[in-house]
């Protein structure tokens, strides 16, 4: 379900593009280094526009230093050393990450859930050493999760909204754990509308393949296996609504530690989450064009 808060690079400067991998470097080190080798493998997008948010509302300033990464191993890399901050976002992706796979594993069936079950095995360590530095967002994490899947398997609820505000609240709750005043209302509000803004973007993306294997979409209850192109449609502005509430809270930063932070901020929500938004939602002419075999094309 992650994955989808990208920053478009090619509308960066040099130096905030420079600033913005550095965090998602240090961020891929310290998960390393404190929830084991392993959890890099799980390390995302979302996850750094996590570390870049809670960083700018703390304050707090990583040293940068430069190193080679053994992926890129020719060139050293700036990236910014393990500070509590990133340490968090570390605990709070392999926290998610398990919590993802456990669905995955009710979920799946045959060589699926195999693969889901070696999955959660190996990244155990991880949820558990997240787990004892941060016993209350786990916790935390694991009602909303049950909420989630209680409210995903009632066969009562035809409302998107309803399961997306459930997840909004999830990441309202790891956006602004362990702050306090502005910075926690700032935070909050952001997690909530960008969960709720992964959440649609994700059921959307997933539309075929869960109509395909039978399984829970929103989208799919909502508007049946065919949607029309309206439907698509009011999806977008919804998506462009959710987003706009994130936006107003990012105006609201008056200070950043780094100011390339504020542009890495800025280009995700006004530019990248959109792009990525437009890239998934089926289109009006993709909705409207005829195919060979469907009504209305003979031979």
């Amino acid at each position: 379900m992650f994955g989808y808060i990208k920053t478009r690079s090619a509308d960066l400067r040099l130096r905030d593009f420079e600033c913005y991998r550095a965090c998602y470097c240090g961020l891929c080190r310290t998960m390393g280094s404190c929830t084991g080798q392993c959890s890099r493998l799980t390390l995302n997008y979302d996850f750094a526009f996590l570390a870049v948010l809670r960083l700018s509302l703390t304050g707090e300033r990583p040293d940068v230093k430069k190193v080679r990464c053994p992926i890129h191993p020719l060139h050293r890399r700036k990236i910014m050393r393990k500070t509590p901050q990133l340490i968090y976002c570390a605990d709070a992706s392999a926290l998610l990450t398990a919590g993802k796979l456990a669905d995955d594993l009710a979920d799946e069936h045959g060589f699926g859930k195999f693969r889901a079950r070696l999955a959660k095995l190996l990244f155990s360590g991880a949820s558990r050493r997240a787990k004892k530095r941060n016993p209350s967002l786990a916790s935390e994490i694991a009602k909303q999760l049950a909420r989630l899947r209680e409210c995903e398997r009632s066969e009562t609820s035809v409302s998107a909204d309803e399961p997306a505000a459930i997840f909004g609240e999830l990441m309202r709750e790891v956006a602004s754990n362990g702050l306090e005043g502005d910075a926690a209302r700032i935070a909050g509000t952001i997690g909530d509308a960008v969960g709720r803004w992964i959440y649609f973007v994700d059921a959307v993306d997933d539309f075929e393949k869960d109509k395909k294997k039978k399984r829970f979409n929103p989208f799919l209850r909502l508007f049946g296996e065919s949607p029309e192109s309206g439907d698509w449609e009011s999806v977008r502005v919804s998506l462009g609504a959710t987003l706009a509430g994130a936006q107003r809270a990012f105006e609201l930063i008056d200070s950043y530690p780094y100011p390339e932070l504020r542009e890495v901020l800025a280009n995700a929500l006004y530019i990248g989450m959109p792009c990525t938004a437009d890239r998934i939602l089926p289109s009006q002419k993709e909705q409207s064009e005829p195919t060979f075999g469907s009504k209305g094309v003979t031979a």
